[in-house]
């Protein structure tokens, strides 16, 4: 762990959890379910445990429900009565308290009372706009715990900008780019989600969202799928605290980027599978992993291509680590989309690259009009001879030698 990484709320790891319950493969996973379970009762998260057991078809356990509801209606009344008993002029007194009413309720999943909680102090212009823009990024941490909701996230990002634009301070518009990342990344504007990462990683502080691992590997990610290969080194392995994060905790996200980056292309497949596993059981990413992986693949044979005018199928799926076959369909599907500037020569077995193509329909166009273009080379010195030839005429006129 960094030295100055912060603790993440134990709750907010349990959303991807549920939502890998949800996949075919994990389904059946009996450690996932303990899991699970065990963060729900940690936490008393009654309401969360009614909507864990609605979207994965669990029956309910009535008493362990009941349970865990009474608790929370007793520290419910505790904070009601810490209310009660406060200093009404102490306004940040009185903000602390609704605040930490508002993290309990984010803390046992219940959505509807937390979201009008915070809402009622968004929309209540006499509360410090410091408090209603905590107000705004809670509801944006409740659109993403409860199933990455996108039309909430995209409503919070808009409240927060239009709060902090021009007059938030340096916290909050640090923070702002943060959740802002996250959200470009679920709506697949990867560019713009590795611009923010890159900047937030070194002064990241939004713990209360995601922990330091999860932001370091969406920066990687994004990086890796938006910029252009003379950056990626700059941003990632040159960067402080990315690079150290890399270096020291998060080996594997290295290996995925310097196997790409250096060439090693069977090596890079193997850590996109992982990638690919990962980006899978991730609620954010899960709708766009196939389009990334796909896009990912393609930018390695764009890699591979670029340093050749032809290449044989056979030593590209060797590069790969592949069958020659899975190569050619790869290579074929991508070329015929227009994805990739190439073509296959079936005979002799090789991926002939654009410059290569360009250069043989230019001597294919010289040889058919040679004649024709030299007449007109011809025709155009002498036309500009006799241009010269008249100018130099004029200007031995009005010169005195």
């Amino acid at each position: 762990m960094m030295e100055t990484e912060g603790v993440t709320p134990p709750y907010m790891q349990l959303a991807q959890i549920k939502f890998a319950l949800k996949l075919p493969e994990c389904q059946n996973d009996q450690s996932l379910k303990e899991k699970l379970m065990n963060g729900i009762k940690e936490g008393n998260m009654a309401p969360y445990y009614k909507e864990v057991c609605n979207d994965l078809g669990w029956p309910m356990d009535k008493a362990l429900y009941e349970e865990m509801s009474k608790a929370n209606a007793i520290r419910l009344a505790e904070l009601e009565k810490e209310h009660e008993n406060s200093v009404i002029d102490d306004e940040d007194q009185v903000s602390g308290l609704w605040t930490a009413r508002l993290d309990f309720l984010l803390s046992i999943g219940d959505k509807e009372a937390a979201t009008a909680l915070a809402e009622s102090k968004l929309n209540d212009k006499t509360v410090p706009k410091t408090h209603r823009i905590d107000a705004v990024f809670a509801l944006f941490r409740i659109a993403y715990f409860h199933g990455c909701d996108i039309k909430g996230m995209t409503s919070a990002i808009e409240k927060a900008t239009e709060l902090i634009e021009g007059q938030g301070d340096w916290s909050s518009r640090n923070k702002l780019k943060a959740y802002e990342g996250i959200w470009s990344f679920a709506i697949r504007d990867n560019a713009r989600a590795a611009r923010l990462f890159v900047d937030v990683v070194p002064t990241f502080e939004s713990y209360e969202l995601a922990d330091f691992g999860t932001i370091i590997r969406y920066t990687v990610l994004s990086c890796m799928i938006a910029l252009p290969r003379c950056e990626l080194k700059n941003k990632l392995m040159h960067a402080g605290v990315t690079a150290q994060a890399l270096h020291s905790q998060y080996r594997d996200l290295r290996e995925y980027f310097l196997s790409l980056y250096d060439g090693r292309y069977a090596d890079f497949l193997v850590a996109l599978a992982q990638v690919e596993t990962t980006m899978k059981r991730d609620p954010l990413l899960h709708p766009h992993y196939r389009h990334y992986v796909q896009e990912m693949r393609l930018r390695a044979y764009k890699q591979i291509l670029q340093a050749y005018r032809s290449l044989s199928l056979d030593y590209m799926a060797q590069s790969f680590g592949v069958t020659a076959e899975f190569i050619e369909r790869e290579v074929s599907k991508l070329a015929s989309s227009g994805r990739l500037q190439c073509k296959i020569d079936s005979v002799a077995r090789t991926v002939v690259t654009s410059a290569h193509l360009s250069d043989e329909s230019m001597r294919v166009k010289d040889a058919n009009d040679m004649d024709m273009d030299r007449s007109i080379l011809y025709k155009t010195t002498v036309k500009r001879g006799d241009i010269l030839l008249n100018r130099l005429k004029k200007l031995a006129r009005v010169m005195d030698f």
